[in-house]
Order: structure tokens, then C-alpha cells, then sequence
């Protein structure tokens, strides 16, 4: 079985919360919802909130100053997903925290970006500081700048060589996965909540959790 993340105790009850008052009516859903203490109610929020900014520039300088970003931060795209009308899911993660990334494509030269990160609740100050280093880096960088392919392998619909492509994971990373039925394949979680396959294994790393590692994959 792999290294699947699960929810903090804490979000767990706030999402029973949720539920709770989702199943009464009228007073009831009040009293319900007016027990939640105020801080559960900041987790909550944390849970549905993002920023989101545009930059005027194409989705392919976009995606290329975003990884380039990241990797300043010493982050990385973990998992890059294809996802409909020319955009992109990516997920990022370290030992300290977990992000998303979704960029979407507006116009040929207008590009947007919305992006998480949390550790125990939303990290607006890291998710600012992203977006600025992105906005500098735009400035910045080659015309011809591109997503870097060269160290990721290929994330598929099903555990096949042959099945579609769905985007790029990056071997090493740590990432929500459990063994498929497919023997050498694993199941992964993509940034859209689809699911994916990918061709490798899970190991553990001394002194630290259980991560998600890959190898023998094909690109």
C-alpha cells in the first residue's frame, strides 16, 4: 500500500461540521453551525480560498516562469496535468507543505493563475510571494522559454505504455499513490482529483515519512 495523505484531525471535524449542518433544516442547521468554534470556522474558509492573478503573456512563458519560480523557491512541479481548453493542474510539495497551481489560458496573451498553498491552514504570505516571483520572472526570461521536460516522466490514463498521455510527474516526488491492480504501475491523485497512473515504486526514506519514488518509467 502507498503513502497516502490524509486530513489533519482538525479539518476532519470541520468538514463534519459541514455535513452536520448540511443535513438540518431552519433552527436546527443554526444551532448546529453556531457550536463551531471561531477558529474552526477560519479553517473552513482556508479549505475554499486561493489568489489568483492574470499576467499578460502567453500560457507557454506562464507555465515556463512558473516552474523556473518554483525551483528558485527550491520547490518543483511535482505533477504537471493537462487539463481542458489548453490549461494546466500542477502540484508541488515539500516536507513542510502541499500546493496546487492551476493555470488557465484566457486569451493567446492572457494567462491565469490561481494558487493554494497550505501546511495546517492557507498560506496566503507564500502563495504572494509565488506570484511575485512569477511576475518578475516574466519579466525576465528567454522569449523562448518552455517547460523543462527533460527530468519528468509521462503520467497516463491507465497502466500502460501505450494509454493517453494526461501530463508529467517528476520521479522522487512525494506524492498521494497506492499500488494499482497492474503490477509496477501506481495510482496517483492528480491536481484535478482524476486519477492517473504512473510506472514505478514506494519506498521509504530513512529518517523521514514514507515518499513516493519512481523509476524505470517512461518518458
Amino acid at each position: 500500500m502507498g503513502h497516502v495523505k490524509t486530513q489533519p484531525a482538525h479539518l476532519r471535524r470541520a468538514f463534519l461540521a459541514i455535513l452536520l449542518a448540511s443535513c438540518l433544516s431552519g433552527c436546527a442547521a443554526v444551532a448546529a453551525v453556531s457550536a463551531i468554534p471561531g477558529a474552526l470556522y477560519n479553517v473552513i474558509g482556508d479549505q475554499f480560498s486561493s489568489e489568483e492573478v492574470s499576467f499578460p503573456h502567453n500560457m507557454r512563458a506562464t507555465l515556463a516562469a512558473t516552474q523556473s519560480s518554483l525551483r528558485e523557491m527550491r520547490l518543483d512541479i511535482d505533477i504537471l496535468e493537462i487539463q481542458a481548453a489548453g490549461g494546466y493542474g500542477i502540484a508541488f510539495t515539500n516536507k513542510k507543505l502541499n500546493g496546487e497551481i492551476t493555470l488557465r489560458e484566457q486569451t493567446e496573451n492572457l494567462s491565469t493563475i490561481l494558487i493554494k498553498v497550505k501546511t495546517i491552514t492557507r498560506e496566503a504570505s507564500i502563495e504572494h510571494a509565488i506570484i511575485v516571483l512569477i511576475e518578475a520572472t516574466l519579466k525576465k526570461q528567454s522569449p523562448m522559454a518552455h517547460f523543462q521536460t527533460q527530468s519528468y516522466h509521462a503520467l497516463r490514463a491507465k497502466p500502460s505504455d501505450t494509454s493517453k498521455q494526461l501530463g508529467w510527474y517528476r520521479p522522487g516526488a512525494m506524492l498521494d499513490a497506492e499500488a494499482s491492480k497492474t503490477n509496477g504501475w501506481l495510482k496517483v491523485e492528480l491536481p484535478s482529483g482524476d486519477t492517473g497512473f504512473v510506472k514505478g515504486s514506494i519506498v521509504a526514506e530513512q529518517g523521514s515519512t514514507d515518499i513516493t519514488r519512481h523509476s524505470n518509467s517512461t518518458k
